[in-house]
């Protein structure tokens, strides 16, 4: 494929190059062939047979070429890194310096990496969910799995390790020092723990305890109608609470106290000076506050109106799910983010250095993004009529690229600061300024090319030359040049 990719990248330069007082730098015979070339004969983007074949250089000086919607493969110089993506999105084969992987969703993902001992790691799975396997170069992370049969898994689940014969006839789960052992998955359950006396055990539906002495006793009998516990022992924190449900139940201790009465309906816990959840009529009123969790504050009157605050987040809603208004703060970043589902969207992120993000969609209609540096300069961003699919950025990638010609009417895209393109759908109309260089085309009629000097010449049915003027004349060479 990439043979192929580079023998017809050699033959448009070849057809464009071949008579260069004559054949224009864009070439329009779409859709059977479309290509553009920079000053330097250099292909920068083609079409053949719109919308099947297309290529173009990405910014960063790499490869762009798809068979559309079946294959697309993209190469990153910066990274060192290739990537292949078939079927998408469920097929995938990316390789770069560090790691290598590759997925065929359900029936195949292998995966290659160096770990954080420097280890190389391998993780693969075949017929979902049925084989599981890996291994590590010190054998410390060698694992099989033939679902439902057996299973020895790694960081699976949240667990540790998950382990399993004859599902659910048997599981183990190992978490944190803790390993469980079920029987008639999850019906009865025993643990050997390393910590404290840890003592687990339950058969549902009849009885069950989770005891870490010194810390808390669980306890339920005819699950899930009767529990008790007693939390944080010996501590200040220490609460006893017992449930009936869904009748009633309670919670009282030196400094948390709380009571339930037909959940989820009545609910109300609280402790002084640090936190309180509160539910009436659940889910029509829901307040809660916990100065832990950055002071967060949050209520709602289902579905009319709802609020949230806290040190790093503030946010509304109304009438539930249509309207948002969200702000928070990361790290490195600021967002604010407006939506009245689903048909307007506004999300801005603002970096803590300078740059900024900026993207509204009217959907299904437009989608428009634009993204500045630190000065304020626009630098990069697209735009797209139509814009159908309903999520951005990661949930995004590759769809555009695959399937955007089924619905985009018309797009623009900013790949650099000086670099703006627009077209229409199969190229019937395309236009790219890059470099204070300018060409354009509409099929078989005419093209456009006015070069950095201001020189400007119009083809008509894409070879004929008129010449337009404009343009800075040469400066005579120097005589001692000459």
């Amino acid at each position: 494929m990439a043979r192929s990719c580079r023998t017809l990248l050699a033959c448009s330069s070849l057809l464009a190059l071949g008579a260069c007082a004559v054949m224009p730098r864009e070439l329009n015979l779409s859709p059977v062939w479309f290509h553009r070339l920079d000053t330097e004969g250099e292909v920068l983007e083609w079409d053949c047979l719109w919308p099947i074949l297309h290529y173009e250089r990405t910014p960063e000086g790499g490869d762009d070429f798809r068979v559309r919607p079946l294959y697309r493969r993209v190469t990153e110089p910066t990274a060192e890194a290739v990537e292949h993506q078939f079927l998408w999105p469920f097929g995938r084969v990316r390789s770069d310096a560090e790691e290598t992987s590759q997925r065929l969703f359900p029936l195949w993902s292998w995966r290659s990496r160096l770990n954080d001992r420097g280890d190389r790691d391998v993780d693969w799975y075949a017929l979902f969910p049925l084989f599981w396997g890996g291994a590590s170069a010190d054998d410390r992370e060698n694992y099989f799995a033939f679902f439902p049969f057996y299973a020895d898994i790694p960081q699976f689940l949240t667990y540790d390790r998950f382990y399993a014969f004859l599902f659910p006839l048997y599981v183990r789960l190992d978490k944190g020092g803790h390993r469980h052992r079920l029987f008639l998955w999850p019906l009865i359950g025993v643990s050997s723990c390393a910590e404290n006396g840890h003592s687990w055990f339950r058969v549902l539906p009849f009885y069950g305890h989770d005891i870490e002495p010194g810390n808390h006793d669980r306890r339920f009998a005819l699950w899930p109608f009767l529990a008790w516990s007693t939390e944080n022992e010996n501590t200040d924190a220490e609460t006893d609470s017992f449930w009936l449900w869904p009748l009633l139940g309670w919670r009282s201790g030196r400094t948390v106290h709380g009571w339930m009465a037909l959940w989820p309906f009545f609910q109300h816990t609280w402790k002084d000076d640090h936190f309180t959840h509160l539910n009436l009529f659940w889910p029509l009123f829901h307040y809660y506050w916990n100065r832990a969790e950055d002071d967060v504050t949050q209520w709602w009157l289902w579905p009319f109106v709802g609020h949230v605050q806290s040190d790093d987040q503030r946010g509304w809603s109304f009438l539930w799910p249509l309207i948002w208004w969200r702000e928070y703060d990361d790290p490195d970043s600021r967002t604010e983010q407006q939506w009245v589902l689903p048909f307007f969207w506004h999300v801005l992120l603002q970096q803590h250095q300078g740059e900024r993000e900026e993207f509204w969609k009217i959907w299904p209609l437009f989608h428009h993004t634009a993204r500045h540096d630190p000065e304020g300069q626009r630098t990069g961003g697209d735009w797209s009529l139509l814009s159908p699919w309903p999520w951005r950025d990661g949930n995004a990638y590759g769809m555009e690229e695959h399937y955007g010609f089924l619905w985009q009417l018309a797009f623009g895209r900013q790949r650099a600061a000086d670099d703006h393109a627009v077209d229409l759908a199969a190229r019937l109309f395309t236009r790219r300024q890059r470099q204070g260089e300018t060409t354009a085309s509409v099929p078989l009629l005419l093209n456009y090319e006015r070069d950095r000097s201001g020189a400007a010449t119009l083809r008509l049915l894409q070879f004929l030359p008129i010449p337009l003027g404009g343009g800075t004349p040469a400066e005579p060479a120097p005589e001692a040049s000459r």
